[in-house]
């Protein structure tokens, strides 16, 4: 997952890493391919040693795993994390990633279908 972070916070970056996890948990299979690119995007951001990224992957897990309960808590969490995002051209690029995540398992639910509808509303894509 190649994505420009240049001009993301720090808070921005963990939004963005938080909704992703959402993402990839939104439909209950996690696939090697989602956890690759996640890999890659904390690499990215700058967790270079891998007991580092997994502490950080570790970290958003926890941060999120009360809001996959419900899709409604999940919607709720999904668009809490996307207040993080102020300029259009972030709006495009976190809901590309999101998007980009979603369907490389080639199998979209209908939770996804809902946080990815919600998201694009919000973004107003």
């Amino acid at each position: 997952m190649d994505i420009d972070l240049t001009g993301f916070s720090a808070t921005q970056k963990q939004a963005l890493f938080d909704l992703l996890i959402l993402a990839m948990y939104a439909d209950g299979h996690l696939s090697s391919v989602e956890d690759e690119r996640l890999q890659k995007l904390l690499a990215a951001m700058g967790f270079d040693d891998e007991i580092d990224r997994q502490r950080e992957f570790d970290a958003a897990v926890t941060r999120i795993r009360p809001s996959i309960q419900s899709i409604h808590k999940a919607k709720t969490q999904a668009l809490l994390l996307a207040d993080a995002f102020q300029t259009r051209p972030q709006h495009k690029l976190v809901y590309g990633a999101v998007e980009q995540l979603m369907t490389s398992d080639n199998n979209v639910s209908t939770w996804e279908n809902t946080l990815l509808m919600e998201l694009r509303m919000k973004f107003r894509l």
